[in-house]
Parts: structure tokens; sequence; C-alpha cells
């Protein structure tokens, strides 16, 4: 199909109609739904968005296209990827009983396209107050590697040696079990949920509901003579998902998940070791980062650059791998230098990162950094009302006003 706007012409999958391209485009947004995320992140961009940059460029163009085709976001999106039976299924609805009724290969619905709405207001922040490993009661070599927020406006900060429990009237430690070993004792990720905490380690998995004594389960055996690992923690509504790394607990996903993110709508995207991003419980990844292409078994291919960092921030996903920093809008994918070492949105929906030793808040598109005193910050964590940072040897608490 060509369409032709103003005297060019552009060939096209998708059923535009005929006008003024302001005009286009304001009757097409909403039809170009859920589907085209899925697209955009497999394929780059087809011609839809190539047709769509063209009427953005020139509003005032005259469009000719396919008149009299109704732009019902159902049917465009299904003409678009060509398979007629995701008519009837909304975009702007989750992946349910009834999607899967009606569409056989559900694994193309289960975005929702965000609406848009003003950015966040520029970040205001107090004066930093800093901790030493030492006032915080942990061991005076530790890594501050994991941060939770608590019921009560407490905090929870995790390290290579412990597990500290507080606020900034003070701290106390975690109630290991008596000869819990310094393996036993390395947080790895953490979960605040229904006033219980999960606390994953080397070696086992903790549940604490905050009074008396945390109940343990060690990690089982894998199938490589050794023990299977958690590394991320995170919940899907009322139920927690455990990224083991050889499975996903709790949900429909990939193994070996090292980062997870939720959207305002409540779903759950996660970051792999092997370069991919997942929706959980959507059907597959959206997703893949590679590196380098190399022989494997004397057949070409590509390593996967692990996704260890994702938030959702500015109403769009971010990720961190292959040496960059990654945005996702709903539609497209863009990229911009320099792969940060954490990521974290704020109440605000502000995105904040760490890279290059230096804490950064992005502020209407620009980064803007934060000074925190810190050596090597290595974690941060957005809790109501701060944010809060750990690295080498103490935490810093940047609160937001």
């Amino acid at each position: 199909m060509k369409i032709h706007i103003g005297s060019s012409a552009l060939d096209s999958a998708f059923a535009w109609p005929s006008g003024l391209a302001a005009d286009v485009l304001r009757e097409t947004e909403p039809a170009m739904g859920a589907v085209r995320a899925r697209i955009a992140a497999r394929m780059g961009n087809p011609d839809p968005f190539t047709v769509r940059s063209a009427l953005i460029a020139s509003p005032g163009a005259e469009v000719t296209g396919c008149a009299g085709v109704p732009l019902t976001r159902d049917a465009v999106d299904a003409r678009l990827v060509g398979r007629p039976e995701m008519v009837g299924v909304l975009a702007f609805q989750a992946l349910g009983p009834l999607a899967r009724s009606v569409v056989p290969d559900p694994t193309w619905t289960w975005l929702r396209w965000r609406s848009k709405g003003p950015p966040p207001p520029p970040a205001r922040t107090g004066a930093v107050r800093r901790f030493t490993a030492r006032e915080l009661g942990d061991d005076e070599r530790a890594t501050f590697r994991c941060i939770a927020a608590l019921p009560r406006g407490r905090v929870a900060i995790g390290s290579d040696y412990g597990l500290q429990i507080g606020s900034n009237a003070g701290f106390q430690s975690f109630p290991w079990p008596a000869g819990a070993r310094r393996e036993a004792r390395r947080v790895e990720a953490m979960l605040a949920m229904r006033d219980v905490l999960y606390v994953a380690t080397q070696q086992a998995l903790y549940t604490w509901d905050y009074q008396g004594d945390p109940h343990a389960k060690k990690h089982p055996a894998d199938t490589d003579a050794g023990y299977d690992d958690i590394l991320a923690l995170t919940h899907l509504g009322t139920r927690p998902l455990v990224a083991w790394r050889t499975h996903l607990e709790g949900g429909v996903g990939p193994a070996d998940i090292l980062s997870f993110a939720t959207d305002p709508n409540g779903v759950v995207y996660a970051g792999t070791r092997t370069g991919e991003v997942w929706v959980v419980d959507g059907g597959g990844p959206v997703r893949t980062f590679s590196g380098e292409r190399v022989l494997r078994e004397g057949v070409a291919g590509s390593v996967g650059r692990p996704v260890r960092h994702l938030a959702f921030a500015e109403q769009h996903l971010w990720a961190a791998a292959a040496e960059g920093l990654h945005r996702f809008d709903g539609a497209a994918w863009s990229s911009e230098p320099g792969e940060p070492g954490a990521l974290a949105a704020d109440e605000a929906g502000r995105l904040w990162l760490i890279r290059d030793g230096a804490v950064y808040v992005r502020d209407r598109g620009e980064l803007q950094r934060v000074e925190t005193g810190l050596e090597r910050p290595w974690a941060i964590a957005c809790l109501p009302g701060a944010v809060w940072v750990g690295g080498v040897g103490g935490v810093a608490c940047v609160p937001l006003r």
C-alpha cells in the first residue's frame, strides 16, 4: 500500500485515513495500540512508524490514504500485524481469560499503551545525612548493596556482611539465627510485602514478620551439583515473585532474572542475565540485548548482555544493559551511552541512577548530580520522602522536599 504525504509516497501496511497530516495524527494516536510495542521491540520501527515520523515532520501536508476504513484500535492493530483474530481484544485491557479465549496466541496482547501526562516536577533535595558502617552496626568493610522500604517509615539496608533495620533515629541488626555464617548473611535481594520481610541471601530465604525470630529456608540444590540462587524479589499483586537462577517462582517468566520493575498499571517487567526483557505473565521477551558476535560450537551467534537494572519512571521503562541506558516508550526503544550501576524511581516518577561513581536524578530530561559523600555508591532506593544510597562503608539519606 502506498500512502501519499504531500508529494512523497511511503509503503505501509497500516490503513491510514485521508486529510491533513495533523488531523491524521490525532485520529490514529489511540488506534496504534499495544501490539505496536511488541513489533517495535522485535523489529525496530516498521512502516507505520516511518509514516508517522513523516506526518509529524509535515503536519500541514495532505495525506491520501484509504478512505472509509474505520479506525477502531483493535481492527487497526489486527491489520497491522495481519492477525484478524485479534479483533475484539482491547489493546488497553490487561491480558486475561477473555483475551486468551479470543486470541489463540495471546503473546501479542500483553502490553497496554500508557496515557501521557505532565513530566515530574523538578527534584528538590534537603541536607544529606550519612551513616558509616560502624554507626549502622555493620562490619566496617561492608558494601551496602540492597535497600528496601519497611512499614512505619523504617528502612532495611543489606550488605555483604549483614542487614540493618531502622531509620534516621537509629538502627539495629536483623535477628539472624544463631551461628549464621557470613554466606548466610550476605544479602542479595529483599522484598517488604504484607507485613512480611523477605530476605534472600547466598544460602537461604528468610521471612520475618518484624517480631521474634525469622523463618529460614535453605536454597535447594540445582542440577549442576550446586545450590540455586535468588538475585531479585518483587511482587505481582498479592503474589511474591522469587527469581531463582533456574526458574521464576510465583509467575510465568524466564529463569535467571536479575532485575524487576513495575509500571503504574501493575505490569511487571523482568531483566535476565542472558539479556532479555520480559513481561511476567505476558507471553515472552520484548527485547534482547546482545554483545559481540561469537562462534559457539562452530555456529555464529551473539552473547546476551545482562539486564542488571530496570526502573519505570517518567512513564517509560528504563533498562541498564549493553554499556548503555535504554528507554522504552511503549512503541520503540532509544538509547544513550553509559550503563548505570543502579536505577530507581521516586514517588513523583523521576529517574535516579548511579553512573561513573556518582548519583544522578533526571530533571526535565537532564541529569543532575546529587552529592552524597559516599565512596563508590552501589545501590539506590526511593522511599517515601527520601532517597537512600548504599555504598562502600556507609549509606546516605537524601531528603526530598
